[in-house]
């Protein structure tokens, strides 16, 4: 059996900080090195300091960065672009500007931001090139550690009203996303497991002891019940 003993500490790229899960931002570059060519047109939709940016750029993609912080961008190695999420008349704007540009676009922890995701997802399949790649990550509402922490609280894991202060304002199970994407016209679409929550996630005395009364119960359950965070790939149809 799988496990992860140890708090999670703050994880650098390049001296750049990862603002996502253990290992995701690995997860996200070997999906895309095994599907795209090397000097693929990547968008980063959401980039923060630029770790999953450069990541990519240095194994060969060509990638835009979009943030609304140009100044909290380091990386020297992606193009950044600035766009106010904020704004919906901005967002409209960028999405014409880049209209099937890229061969994949990513949004790697945003949709749980944003109001409409729905129109979100539509956004991203504008900018994506025909037979072009979609790749969205939001926190695994479905998780083990998620269903004892809503059993307790009626509060998804990553949901609280602490969460609000970094803009964690609407969660969305995997089966939202996956009929997003189908409604969308999103086709090839494949969710899974992503980050790091293990069966065995043995950190502070509250996940270890959760961690073990649960172990009973997997058999019973239904779903991606381990993954920090899920991980959709999905095709534009050509």
């Amino acid at each position: 059996m799988k496990f992860y003993i140890r708090e999670k500490t703050q994880q650098y790229y390049n001296n750049l900080l990862i603002k996502a899960d253990l290992g995701l931002h690995e997860q996200i570059a070997a999906e895309l090195v095994g599907k795209l060519s090397k000097n693929a047109k990547v968008l980063d939709l959401g980039a923060g300091e630029g770790a999953l940016s450069e990541r990519l750029a240095d194994l060969g993609f060509h990638v835009t960065a979009a943030d609304k912080d140009e100044e909290n961008f380091k990386s020297t190695k992606a193009v950044f672009t600035k766009i106010n999420f904020d704004s919906l008349e901005d967002i409209q704007v960028f999405t014409k500007q880049h209209q099937n540009e890229f061969d994949a676009v990513l949004g790697i922890e945003v949709i749980e931001h944003v109001q409409d995701q729905w129109q979100y997802v539509r956004q991203l399949m504008q900018m994506v090139k025909k037979d072009g790649l979609i790749l969205i990550t939001t926190p695994n509402t479905a998780s083990w550690l998620s269903r004892v922490l809503y059993l307790l609280s009626g509060r998804f894991h990553q949901f609280s009203d602490a969460d609000l202060s970094y803009g964690h304002i609407n969660p969305i199970s995997e089966w939202e996303l996956n009929l997003i994407l189908k409604e969308t016209g999103a086709t090839d679409i494949k969710i899974t497991p992503a980050g790091t929550l293990p069966p065995l996630y043995l950190s502070n005395f509250k996940t270890s002891l959760l961690s073990f009364l649960m172990l009973p119960l997997r058999p019973f359950m239904k779903g991606t019940i381990d993954g920090w965070c899920i991980m959709a790939v999905a095709k534009k149809p050509n």
